[in-house]
């Protein structure tokens, strides 16, 4: 296990570079190419190095908006994005576990698809530093993290996550956006807030922005962050 860090800087943009300084090619940001904050860090990321490897997890259920995003921001910014997919597909999945897992056990989907995905790729890069968009203000499960956090993503494998945005708001966000002319995901325009997977995303207004995720089950987070 290394040792605890946190940055000492205040702003998001001092916080990033912060991270980036301190980690250096340790130090890597996850961008799911759905929601507003992340399209932030990677304009932010874009200013102070290209080079910070930004990672993609492909669920294989994704939109292809959130997917012609990926390919535009990248090429827009010089940015290396790395994409990581599940071990098995969409159809091997079906085969092992059954037809709509997402329906029946969504917290094992998840992990599936996200949870041990981004464990591989932290551990096939070596990582120790994992940048993230999470806000305060999104929902009720993320009201109280900090700037930075630990977290064993598996077993013996400590990362230091950061989260530069955990002090903005929605409006923060957007403002941000409109003033660089950050390129976003246009279902965002059409009543979605939050977008993961197809099948666990509908249209949804209100101060929640996770409310849209997962409709019908008890569940607002992938696991990647909270449980």
């Amino acid at each position: 296990m290394t040792s605890r860090w946190a940055p000492g800087a205040q702003t998001a943009e001092e916080i990033l570079a912060e991270t980036i300084e301190h980690f250096g090619n340790k130090a890597a940001l996850t961008c799911s190419f759905g929601g507003p904050g992340g399209m932030v860090l990677l304009h932010m990321a874009s200013r102070i190095t290209p080079k910070i490897p930004v990672l993609f997890l492909d669920t294989g259920f994704l939109f292809p908006e959130t997917l012609r995003l990926r390919d535009e921001v990248a090429e827009r910014y010089g940015l290396e994005v790395i994409t990581y997919r599940p071990a098995l597909s969409p159809a091997e999945q079906a085969e092992r576990y059954g037809d709509r897992l997402w329906e029946r056990d969504p917290d094992a989907c998840c992990r599936l698809r996200k949870v041990e995905v981004m464990a591989r790729a932290a551990r096939e890069l070596e990582l120790e530093a994992w940048i993230s968009a999470l806000r305060r203000d999104q929902g009720a499960s993320r009201r109280a993290i900090g700037t930075a956090t630990y977290q064993e993503i598996a077993p013996g494998h400590w990362l230091t996550k950061v989260f530069p945005l955990a002090a903005w708001t929605r409006r923060d966000v957007w403002s941000y956006i409109v003033r660089h002319r950050i390129p976003y995901n246009p279902l965002l325009d059409r009543g979605y807030s939050s977008l993961g997977c197809i099948q666990c995303t509908v249209p949804h207004a209100g101060s929640d922005e996770r409310a849209g995720r997962w409709p019908g089950q008890n569940k607002v987070e992938c696991g990647l962050h909270l449980s």
